[in-house]
């Protein structure tokens, strides 16, 4: 209850503030488990892919999050777990596996954390990792406009439009990848973020096409 009273309070405010656009959702399967991946360059980044996506979310948060009573038991209810950075946490990979195999849907960055610069960075192995573990695919998405609206360090959110596009699914034993796990998990890992910079490279040329507009897309 929690999650979809937080959810559509955010995306109402992301239709009314920034002219929220969503694309691709029919892409997004309507059951099972799978991860669903994107950039990651602001704290706004979270809630547009849960408002655009149809399907609930599940995080995995920085466990100090937690510290908060209050603010742990809001984060819990909207299907959030800690986890601790910077080190293999085994509680947090096992919960992150266990859900994803009851048909869960977990939100990942497979850059690990915002990036500094707003360039798409390097990709971290662990959602390679996490994908082959539990024997389920990735989809890929970009977002678009959360790096003006609200950059790392910004305090307040600039009236910029939001819009996130979904890719298609990555089935990852369909990808070729090393029989070494350690390998296949940054192969993984990379060919996840190589599509998401695909969809913001084709966002791009589409907009210029456009004359820099985002018509054509529709709000859902």
């Amino acid at each position: 209850m929690m999650y979809f009273i937080v959810r559509n309070f955010l995306k109402l405010f992301l239709i009314i503030f920034t002219g929220f656009r969503i694309y691709g959702k029919e892409k997004v399967p309507k059951k099972g488990g799978f991860i669903l991946a994107g950039n990651h360059v602001s704290h706004l980044d979270p809630p547009a892919l849960a408002s655009a996506c149809p399907r609930v979310l599940h995080f995995m948060a920085r466990h100090t999050l937690f510290d908060n009573r209050l603010l742990g038991w809001i984060i819990g209810s909207c299907n959030s777990f800690p986890v601790r950075r910077g080190e293999t946490d085994l509680g947090a990979i096992k919960e992150a596996v266990r859900r994803l195999k009851n048909g869960k849907v977990l939100l990942i960055f497979p850059e690990g954390t915002r990036s500094q610069s707003g360039e798409i960075q390097a990709a971290q192995p662990g959602i390679g990792y996490l994908s082959l573990m539990a024997g389920v695919p990735v989809l890929p998405a970009y977002v678009k406009g959360t790096d003006e609206a609200m950059p790392k360090g910004a305090r307040s959110i600039k009236r910029v439009r939001i819009s996130v596009y979904f890719g298609s699914m990555i089935e990852p034993q369909k990808l070729g990848l090393s029989s070494d796990r350690r390998q296949a998990s940054q192969q993984l890992a990379d060919h996840v973020l190589g599509e998401i910079k695909r969809l913001g490279e084709k966002t791009t040329i589409e907009n210029s096409a456009k004359g820099g507009s985002a018509s054509g897309g529709k709000i859902q």
